[in-house]
């Protein structure tokens, strides 16, 4: 009878884990949800690109604050715009927060975004007359195809976060030696061949890899891009994308460029860590001293500061050679005076382990490509990995941590000197 329990006990576990391993090892909560919903942070999240854009524009209306709408062109039966609220303040304190960079990661930031808005409406007049509070703009999928469509990638299948780039950087990136950080090495793995490939062999591949490689030489070659294989998961572009010419347009034309006394900069992303934790990844090892400054005793204590130009091993290991990343880009619009003052981050909010990120982007690429009558199973998958909508304990640290590190940087904006 012991032995039969005990057989029992292990098979009802690799039951489990297998069942798990099927979700991607999401959260436990999705299998036993809370009694209740708190319905003022459901009511944030969406479950598509339209009803997150829906919900935006009515909190933008609500707060009555300016919108700006700008329709995708080319792409006029599919109604995607990129839409930008704008709370005028101070003209030398300006605060942006971005949604959707990455597409099907947006679900997060508009989140954030929403419920921003929503606090808005209901400040008192007190603080919207404050001579130092922030210009507060916030950009709404910013890859609008992307995020409608479920894919990481835009219309173009480009990274946007790897093309903002000048001529000549784009010149010599697509002359450079594409397997620099070893993307043609494991240019199979990345691309498969077939669907039928990429279900038999991902994993025998994948722990191959690892055994010769690591997690992060894999990790650095994926994410460092590439600017040689047009239909291939991470490739740059060879020319700057519509929706960061529009940006930067918009920038320079709702911003005093050079006047900016202080700026802050919030790109919101999911993926990379554990579910719900956030990286607040920074350009170099000398911004980490500064941006800790702005943050209190919590991201010090759990190392969420992070340079994705360093070595770490966490959410920011890999990106050492990574180009075009449009915080980067935004900090050359700014005056050098304003350097000190200035807080640019991307933060990112961890979903499921890495490989299974890998898989479901590399899956939904091969099938966008090449067999889009099959793409809704995988473009689904590559939702599920990127916005753990059937979490409610994911959602609810997301919406914190959304609103806590934006809170924190606009208070540095508006009073430092």
């Amino acid at each position: 009878m012991g032995a039969t329990s005990a057989i029992a006990a292990v098979v009802a576990l690799l039951a489990s884990l297998y069942i798990h391993a099927l979700n991607d090892f999401t959260p436990l909560d999705i299998y036993a949800p809370p009694q209740t919903a708190n319905a003022s942070v459901e009511g944030l999240f969406s479950d598509s690109y339209y009803h997150a854009r829906a919900l935006f524009r009515a909190q933008a209306h609500a707060a009555d604050v300016a919108l700006y709408t700008f329709l995708l062109d080319d792409y006029d039966h599919l109604d995607l715009t990129i839409d930008i609220a704008v709370l005028e303040g101070a003209k030398d304190r300006v605060m942006v927060h971005v949604s959707g960079t990455h597409g099907v990661e947006g679900f997060a930031g508009s989140a954030i975004q929403s419920a921003l808005l929503g606090r808005m409406k209901r400040e008192d007049a007190g603080k919207m007359k404050d001579e130092k509070r922030p210009t507060v703009i916030l950009v709404h999928a910013l890859n609008a195809f992307g995020f409608s469509q479920l894919r990481r990638f835009n219309e173009h299948n480009v990274d946007i976060n790897r093309n903002w780039l000048s001529s000549d950087a784009f010149a010599k990136l697509v002359a450079a030696d594409p397997n620099t950080y070893g993307y043609v090495d494991l240019y199979d793995l990345f691309n498969p061949s077939s669907i039928k490939t990429a279900h038999d062999s991902f994993w025998l591949k994948t722990i191959y890899h690892l055994s010769r490689k690591g997690f992060t030489a894999i990790k650095r070659a994926m994410v460092s891009g590439n600017y040689r294989f047009p239909q291939s998961i991470f490739y740059g572009g060879s020319e700057l994308q519509p929706s960061l010419r529009l940006l930067q347009q918009f920038l320079k034309e709702h911003v005093d460029l050079g006047g900016v006394r202080a700026f802050g900069f919030i790109d919101v992303h999911t993926g990379l860590g554990p579910p719900g934790f956030d990286t607040l990844m920074v350009e170099s090892a000398s911004d980490i001293g500064k941006v800790r400054s702005v943050f209190g005793e919590l991201e010090h204590t759990t190392n969420r500061i992070q340079s994705f130009r360093g070595n770490g091993d966490g959410a920011t290991s890999g990106y050492d050679g990574s180009h075009g990343v449009i915080m980067d880009g935004v900090a050359t619009l700014l005056p050098s005076a304003s350097k000190s003052n200035n807080v640019l981050i991307m933060q990112e909010f961890g979903t499921v382990p890495g490989p299974f990120v890998l898989k479901a982007v590399a899956e939904e690429n091969f099938v966008y490509h090449n067999a889009r009558g099959q793409r809704l199973p995988y473009a689904e998958k590559l939702r599920d990995v990127f916005y753990l909508h059937r979490s409610f304990t994911w959602k609810k640290d997301v919406l914190e941590r959304g609103l806590s590190v934006f809170d924190q940087v606009h208070a540095h904006i508006a009073t430092c000197a």
